[in-house]
């Protein structure tokens, strides 16, 4: 089974593309490129983020399935993905809950929406009586 990067470097040279003009044409740096067609992700200094996007960029310049490239490099790439096992996931995914002293209170869109339009109504009028 290829690797991600012999997959990505495989398509290029079948397209007739040099890595200078994927360069240019994707606005990825060149050893960016290299070291993805080398399977060297962790050697690009950037969070696996901008990682997954430029997989993503480049396989679909490529005219490889990105939604697939990026699946893989989430499979066998991703620090986040070597770093735990998948059991261990459930406890660093928890929505960030800040302490309140006094419980919590929770402001929807329509809330805030009509917050703001009593508070407007509330200056008009105390505005046409002064």
């Amino acid at each position: 089974m290829q690797t991600l990067g012999e997959r990505l470097q495989e398509a290029r040279q079948r397209l007739g593309v040099t890595l200078r003009e994927a360069a240019e044409f994707t606005k990825i740096r060149t050893d960016y490129l290299q070291s993805m067609e080398a399977n060297q992700f962790e050697s690009i200094p950037l969070a696996d983020v901008y990682k997954r996007g430029f997989v993503k960029l480049y396989a679909k310049y490529l005219r490889l399935d990105d939604e697939k490239a990026g699946a893989d490099f989430n499979t066998h790439h991703s620090a986040k993905a070597s770093r735990r096992p998948l059991e261990a996931g459930a406890e660093e995914d928890a929505a960030f809950e800040p302490a309140s002293p006094g419980g919590s209170i929770t402001v929807n869109r329509d809330m805030l929406i009509y917050g703001i339009i009593g508070i407007a109504v509330i200056a008009i009028i105390i505005a046409f009586f002064i």
